[in-house]
């Protein structure tokens, strides 16, 4: 058999030490360029439509998938995402249908077939639900995407039996998880090095705690330019306003001069991330520091700004009060006790405040909004809790290879 484009630019990688020789990548190479090939011959694959990949963080699915999706022939249209941004677009969609004069049935069938069409593959990052507005809609909305001749390939640092784990009405999320696992192949990317502390040569401070050298990096950025700001569109007519300057003449973005309590504290969430990084070549955050034990919404925010950032190629450089190795130290040790005796939610009467990172949404007959639990908002408690220790590793490690002098290269 002939070696595929895909195969071809792998091997290409390892010859210019792009990565490093690894069994459980070239395992992974190995199936999905034979799942290439039968997307290119539009032949199906034992009838699966998906191939769901997990492992460690840093072991390089990203890298893989990110390779699989650039070299699929130009006759397969593909979409590449982070999930919870493909999620955004999703949720965007059905609000335009809901507020449209007529409507009565279910969007999503259709919502399904109308992704299905744009993009005949779906590539996805990070594959988690930990919002219950997510967990409600993904049967009905794969269900159509699947029926409509969508493929999926996916990365995840969980098992599919382990998503949404400990959610809210977790049962009524159980058919998803079956259909997944009917519909798609389960790949463990074996190895546990993560690939990005291990990465060798010159390196970019990111991460400081001192302030004054955090200063001198800032002014060497502005170059003599002084920031103004400018105005960055979102989604829903939604914009964000930050203090900026121009990358350089050479290199298109902006470099970013903002806070962490105006990114992370204020009313800003994730369509507002992946804008902005979108927008943007380099992020100077000041102000970090450790975070407390109430503060989950805050460390949601932080690494979906720091995983928008990863999938845009965006530098974060970071000014922190308190070091890296510190900065989640309460939240992990506090959320590893939880997750050992806090195994069931449920609702109970009376209200709640919703968090500001979900949002109301109707399913079926019924209305989903506040949680009603007690000293508990829909960002705490359950899969959000559960994940964030899963999520709080990747973030550390994505931090650290945004000092890789070959950071945000495309392959």
């Amino acid at each position: 058999m002939s070696t595929s484009a895909f195969e071809t630019a792998y091997q290409a990688l390892l010859r210019n030490k792009r990565l490093s020789n690894n069994t459980g990548q070239a395992a992974l190479v190995k199936r999905l360029a034979r799942l290439q090939l039968d997307l290119s011959s539009r032949k199906q694959d034992n009838g699966l439509q998906g191939l769901y990949i997990y492992g460690g963080v840093g072991t390089g699915k990203s890298r893989i998938a990110d390779l699989f999706c650039a070299t699929l022939p130009s006759s397969v249209t593909r979409r590449r995402a982070h999930f919870h941004e493909f999620m955004l677009d999703i949720h965007s969609r059905l609000h335009h249908a809901r507020s449209a004069s007529g409507y009565s049935d279910d969007p999503l069938p259709k919502i399904g077939r109308q992704v299905s069409e744009e993009s005949r593959v779906l590539c996805f990052d990070e594959f988690q639900v930990t919002d219950i507005a997510d967990a409600m809609i993904l049967q009905r909305l794969f269900t159509s995407i699947w029926a409509n001749g969508g493929m999926m390939v996916s990365t995840s640092n969980r098992t599919p039996d382990t998503l949404y784990e400990n959610g809210l009405n977790r049962s009524l999320f159980l058919p998803f998880i079956e259909l997944l696992k009917r519909k798609s192949e389960v790949w463990k990317m074996e190895g546990t090095k993560d690939y990005r502390l291990l990465a060798s040569g010159k390196r970019q401070q990111t991460f400081f705690t001192d302030p004054e050298n955090f200063e001198k990096c800032v002014e060497t950025a502005k170059a003599g330019q002084v920031p103004k700001l400018r105005t960055v569109p979102v989604m829903m007519g939604r914009t964000l306003s930050v203090s900026a300057t121009p990358a350089s003449e050479e290199t298109a973005g902006l470099v970013v001069f903002s806070s962490f309590a105006d990114l992370c504290v204020g009313n800003v969430g994730a369509a507002d991330y992946f804008a902005l990084c979108r927008a943007s070549k380099i992020i100077f955050l000041d102000g970090l520091r450790r975070f407390r034990v109430r503060e989950l919404d805050y460390v949601r925010r932080f690494i979906t700004l720091i995983d928008a950032a990863y999938e845009s190629g965006t530098r974060v450089i970071i000014c922190s009060r308190d070091s890296l190795d510190s900065l989640f130290r309460e939240i992990v040790n506090v959320e590893r006790q939880r997750a050992t005796s806090h195994n069931k939610m449920s609702v109970k009467a009376g209200g709640g405040s919703s968090s500001s990172m979900m949002s109301t949404f109707v399913s079926g007959d019924t209305e989903w909004s506040a949680t009603g639990l007690s000293e508990a908002s829909l960002a705490t408690g359950g899969a959000g809790e559960t994940d964030v220790v899963f999520a709080i590793g990747r973030a550390m490690s994505r931090l650290q290879e945004m000092g890789s002098a070959v950071y945000g290269q495309k392959d």
